[in-house]
């Protein structure tokens, strides 16, 4: 019998749909985070749970028989179309992976949204159906059937693209228990996510602020913000609709999330956090873009992708024609710290929780509030920016630096 690891459980779900009994059941703890538990009176420790735990043994990485000689490849990318890049997370790489996927004929499951802001995993055959999965979403996924609906599509021959995070990567291949030459795993550099009841509270608590109901909300917003980090929020107050732009770090709930206040507890001790990758493709942001590659133009956003199997190195080359690439390595892309370790999570995690839930949302934000005019004043003003003035300003500014150390060289007295 399953035993289950609450610090270590990840909530993939390959158990509970593993189990031939249905004894394996999803629950949720105090602060709604999902957890597997096992009736004893339907289990007939037949071990299907067990086996199919990623828990059990080291994460069933590519380099497990997957491509064990393919050296992992770093790049930076974009997509060449503007309004795929200006309507997608970072460099738009997963809507040109999944377009190309349903193309072929095949399918693509990744997260979104419902009507209720509930997160779940959906199935997308049309590209009306991929626009609903663009985007991040720092809340758990529900993946209830999702595992059992990709067998059958792999069983019927199609090729299968899966995006989520690491963990749910890996609970899904240890689910089928076997290679899959079809199925095409995206995993995200993941920076942890909260529970279903966290961000339903702090949507309550946004719109008693903004005194009317939010219609749609996302955490990117690069018609305002271009390549920064940003909350985009869409409310109806009375008969009309109104748009609030909020930098990240005016956002209380997304510096939360960054401060690990509120992530589930096993993203505090990730073992997906490596270089050795769980996908055939691993996509994030390419943080600090200027340093790493100044040449490269960060307008409208850069993605970070990391290829680890010759699979994913093939779909990739088949985009080239719609992509911008430039070869990267390790040092470059570990800027983004979830290449190379978990979120620290906060000493404060289980006060801030426990505010939340008590209804005092406002109370847990008020933390994380900017405070002083002139520190707000300063984040506008850098969030506002356009990336194409930024950009000019970077190439000024290398440009200055290399005619000042020209003039230095010979002005400089020689040696004799």
């Amino acid at each position: 019998m399953l035993t289950i690891d609450h610090k270590h459980c990840t909530g993939c779900g390959a158990c509970i749909e593993a189990c031939p009994q249905l004894a394996v059941v999803k629950i949720r703890d105090r602060y709604k985070f999902v957890y597997p538990s096992i009736d004893p009176q339907r289990c007939t420790d037949c071990g299907k749970c067990d086996e199919v735990c990623p828990l059990r043994g080291q994460p069933d990485t590519p380099s497990d028989g997957l491509g064990r000689d393919f050296p992992p490849l770093y790049y930076a990318g974009k997509a060449r179309d503007k309004a795929t890049l200006s309507n997608s997370h970072a460099g738009g790489l997963f809507f040109l992976l999944g377009k190309h996927v349903i193309a072929q004929e095949g399918v693509v499951y990744g997260c979104a949204f419902d009507e209720n802001f509930h997160p779940r995993h959906i199935r997308a055959s049309t590209l009306d159906e991929l626009e609903e999965m663009r985007g991040i979403k720092p809340v758990q996924s529900d993946t209830d059937g999702t595992f059992s609906s990709v067998r059958s599509d792999l069983e019927s021959g199609m090729t299968v693209l899966f995006a989520g995070t690491p963990c749910q990567c890996d609970g899904l291949r240890h689910f089928l228990g076997r290679h899959c030459d079809k199925l095409i795993l995206v995993d995200m550099l993941c920076g942890g996510v909260t529970s279903e009841g966290v961000f339903h509270r702090y949507l309550h608590w946004r719109e008693q602020r903004l005194g009317g109901r939010i219609r749609d909300i996302r955490f990117e917003n690069k018609r305002a913000f271009g390549h920064k980090r940003g909350t985009r929020v869409i409310f109806r107050w009375g008969h009309f609709r109104y748009l609030l732009s909020l930098p990240a770090p005016v956002d209380s709930f997304i510096c939360m999330l960054q401060s690990g206040a509120v992530l589930r507890r096993s993203c505090g001790s990730c073992s997906y956090a490596c270089p050795e990758r769980v996908g055939d493709i691993s996509l994030g942001r390419f943080v600090n873009i200027r340093r790493a590659h100044p040449d490269f133009s960060y307008d409208g956003g850069v993605s970070l992708v990391v290829v680890s199997t010759p699979k994913g190195k093939a779909l990739l080359d088949e985009l080239a024609d719609e992509v911008d690439l430039e070869t990267s390595d390790l040092t470059r892309a570990s800027y983004n710290r979830r290449l190379v370790s978990s979120v620290r999570q906060s000493r404060h995690r289980k006060k801030r929780l426990d505010e939340i839930f008590s209804g005092h949302f406002d109370v847990a934000a008020e933390d994380f509030r900017v405070r002083g005019m002139l520190s707000r004043i300063m984040i506008w003003c850098r969030w506002l920016l356009p990336d194409c003035v930024a950009i000019g300003f970077d190439r000024a500014k290398r440009r200055g630096r290399a005619l000042l150390k020209r003039i230095r060289s010979t002005l400089a007295p020689e040696k004799r």
